[in-house]
Formats: C-alpha cells, structure tokens, sequence
C-alpha cells in the first residue's frame, strides 16, 4: 500500500516542496474510495475539491440534452482534476465517474489555496495542467471533426497506452466497454464493435483481462496516421 504522503511526493506538481508543506499537504488532503460508476461530483457541483487519482480510474463527461455521454477524458493513477474550478471557484464543467474500484485524495479549495501561498509554484503548474488539458480538448474536437473513425480510434488507443503503461505503451490497463470508446471518439457503438473487431481479427490488439494489449504497435500507428 503506497503511503499518502510518499505518493504526493512523487507527484511532479508537489515533488519539489519542502518537507514542512508537504506535511501540511498530507494532512489536509482526504482519501475517498468509490466503487466502479460512482461520481465523484456532478457537472455543476459547487468546486469544492481538487482531486488526486490514487487507483483506479476516472472519466470526464459531458451529457447532451438527449442523454448521450461524451468522454472528454480518462485520469489515471497521479493524474490531477477538478483544477479548473478551484482556480476560477465556477461550478465543476463536466461530471467526474469512477471506472472501476478507485482510490481519490481530494483537497479542499481553502486548503489549496493555502498551499498555493506557500507554494506559488503549485499554481502555476495548476495553470499548466489546465492548459495541456484544454489543448488536448481542442485537438480531439478537430480530430473528431476531420478524421475518419478508424483513424480516430488507432489514435485514442496509441493515446492511453503510452499514458497507462511506462514500459513501452503497448497495454491499456483500463476496462475499457465498446460505448466508452464509442463516447471518446464520437461514433455509434456498432461502428466501434466493428473496427475492434477488425483490429483483433488482423492481430493488431487482444483483449485481456486487465484491459486491451496492443500486439502491433507499428500497424496501430499506421492506421492511426502517425509515424516512429
């Protein structure tokens, strides 16, 4: 079991503080567990917590008028969210789902912005997630407008693995159904089922227990448009 105050610290965004912030850090940052599909808050929700993922998985979405879910993104262990809110105190854009039995330090906004006086280097890195984040929003809007949905889906898969596996970017360790893939690339479930299933069938991915492997990293590529 990692200690709380060890995985702060391991955190780029927290790894230089002293110790005396990072005591105050651990102290005030609470654990919360959240079985698979629980919201951790809602789209709306007053933004009282930046929130750390510890274990687990979370999903970013978005809900049309229709009902239809949108995935704007997927945060993975030492992954930051919630920042938007706490910088400009607006009510959370999106709603956050867990994926999956998942473990969140969540810091209250005084507590963060305590942390912030101390640190200012933490807001500024807070400012820089945030902004990689809405570049990442920006990129997928064009690729989903532009692209076609087999190029859309090489290029998520490329995306998550090199984001999930440290050792080479060829698993997905997420539990990933046919409609989440469907609702982050913007098509219909049977158009996913369709092209995952071609990708297995050319040997490309298989799926496992612990999420999808990607046996052909250089075909995925290929067919996702970009190159070594």
């Amino acid at each position: 079991m990692v200690v709380k105050r060890d995985f702060l610290k391991s955190l780029p965004i927290f790894s230089s503080l002293p110790d005396s912030i990072l005591d105050k850090l651990t102290d005030r940052a609470e654990e919360f567990t959240y079985k698979n599909g629980e919201y951790i808050f809602y789209e709306g929700d007053s933004p009282d917590w930046l929130c750390i993922v510890k274990e687990g998985n979370v999903k970013a979405v978005k809900y049309l008028e229709d009902g239809k879910e949108i995935i704007l993104h997927v945060f993975m262990p030492g992954d930051i969210f919630g920042e938007l809110a706490i910088l400009d105190r607006r009510p959370y854009p999106a709603s956050a789902q867990s994926m999956g039995h998942t473990k969140i330090l969540k810091l209250h906004y005084t507590h963060c912005r305590d942390i912030c006086e101390d640190a200012p280097e933490v807001r500024t890195r807070l400012i820089q997630s945030m902004g990689e984040k809405q570049r990442g929003f920006v990129d997928r809007l064009e690729t989903a407008m532009t692209t076609r949905v087999e190029k859309r889906i090489a290029h998520m898969l490329l995306k998550l693995a090199n984001a999930s596996d440290s050792k080479g970017g060829t698993n997905i360790n997420l539990h990933l159904t046919r409609k989440d893939i469907a609702n982050m690339v913007g098509t219909t479930i049977e158009t996913t089922i369709r092209i995952m299933s071609r990708l297995q069938k050319e040997g490309i991915i298989e799926g496992t227990k612990e999420g999808i492997t990607i046996l052909r990293p250089d075909l995925l590529r290929e067919k996702g448009g970009e190159h070594e």
